[in-house]
């Protein structure tokens, strides 16, 4: 049953330089590698970016804004997040700042594919799902010789 345990942690581990530099040179897309500059820098587990929208970057002042607490999937159609910063069904709107070197990067990401609604974009322009740790990251690890990148749940 190990296996299952592992295949639901969402939140990586701390990474060596090294260990950074070789998983983003491991990933194929630009998606994938800005994925992963997020969740190293912001220390989110990938539930919080999912659903994020191309919208959800305050570009004057650094922050991302994400859902804690459950996936944004669909989070404004459906009345999830309320402008009080309180969300329906246990989910909560957080800002969290960046800095200016990722901010940057990830407005030169949006600016690079225009129309994107989410983020992070899979198929027919839905979010990315849970899977991307095990359909995406792992692998990529596995070919840069890491470790699991994800963190010990205890």
């Amino acid at each position: 049953m190990r296996s299952n345990l592992i295949a639901m942690k969402s939140e990586l581990r701390p990474l060596e330089p090294e260990e950074r530099d070789r998983l983003l040179t491991a990933l194929n897309s630009e998606s994938d590698r800005m994925m992963l500059l997020l969740l190293l820098e912001t220390g989110r587990p990938i539930d919080d970016l999912l659903g994020t929208r191309t919208s959800d970057l305050d570009r004057d002042r650094g922050l991302l804004r994400l859902n804690r607490g459950g996936s944004g999937a669909g989070r404004r159609e459906e009345g999830g997040g309320r402008e009080d910063g309180e969300g329906g069904d246990g989910i909560e709107e957080v800002e969290i700042p960046l800095s200016p070197e990722l901010s940057a990067a990830v407005v030169e990401y949006i600016d690079k594919n225009p129309g994107k609604t989410y983020l992070f974009e899979g198929r027919c322009g839905r979010p990315v799902g849970p899977k991307w740790v095990r359909c995406t990251l792992l692998p990529a690890a596995i070919r840069s010789g890491i470790e699991d990148p994800r963190a010990e749940r205890g």
